[in-house]
């Protein structure tokens, strides 16, 4: 039987500070299978891990896009860290086996994230989501970076503004013609009916947003075909990896 693979959202989530080394090597540490976050582009198109679009420099908000990696590395986070590169976070974690899923917000993100994974070897470590706040077609976002990869994995964050997702907000057709793995599906959207369908469809079914023990314990002990659900994303990693053991022995 399978086990659901379990995300640390930006590493601990709520505790520490988010996308830093600390919090990445401390959701490690916690038993996380793998690191969700988000990805943005220096001025010399090295990738770096933050949510942040924009960095206060001298009082100006600047994006991240027209700093160089020496700007950036200037700035310092709360915990007085820097933004970590992409090339650090896998040098550094490359031993643990780890897997990441990171939003792009374009094509020459994810493609640039596969170049310096291919530099690693670790292309089959990493998913390149679409973020679940962007309405673009599968098609427009995607279709760029499977014809610079064949076998890079995909993930369809359904876009979050549909009230009740059917099959048409699926983009099923897209979903095959693309080789996209699976489905990133807010915790407030997710449910058994949604979640046999997409396995019916032949796809995987992850669930973001997790965070307490009642929502925990539902998607944990979830089933279809005698699966569980096969991932689940929470800025409380430590909390799920705990209950995950106790519900999924």
């Amino acid at each position: 039987m399978n086990r659901t693979f379990i995300w640390g959202h930006r590493g601990t989530g709520f505790t520490g500070t988010q996308n830093t080394m600390s919090s990445f090597k401390n959701a490690i540490d916690m038993g996380v299978d793998g690191i969700k976050t988000e990805t943005k582009l220096s001025k010399e198109g090295e990738v770096v891990l933050s949510y942040f679009n924009t960095l206060k420099i001298n009082g100006e908000d600047v994006p991240i896009q027209e700093l160089t990696i020496e700007e950036i590395k200037k700035f310092k986070l709360e915990n007085n860290e820097t933004i970590p590169t992409l090339r650090e976070v896998l040098e550094a974690f490359e031993s643990y086996g780890t897997k990441y899923n990171f939003d792009i917000a374009n094509p020459e993100e994810g493609i640039e994230i596969i170049r310096t994974a291919k530099e690693y070897g670790l292309v089959d470590h990493i998913e390149l989501a679409k973020p679940s706040t962007r309405p673009d077609s599968l098609s427009d976002f995607f279709t760029e970076v499977r014809n610079f990869d064949k076998n890079v994995t995909l993930i369809n964050s359904v876009f979050v503004k549909h009230p009740v997702i059917e099959d048409k907000h699926l983009e099923l057709e897209d979903m095959r013609k693309l080789n996209i793995k699976g489905f990133n599906i807010n915790y407030n959207l997710a449910n058994f009916e949604l979640f046999k369908r997409v396995k019916e469809h032949g796809f995987k079914f992850c669930v973001w947003g997790v965070l307490f023990k009642r929502s925990m314990k539902n998607f944990l002990t979830m089933k279809y075909n005698g699966e569980y659900i096969d991932a689940i994303m929470s800025n409380q990693p430590d909390r799920l990896v705990k209950f995950r053991n106790e519900f999924q022995n």
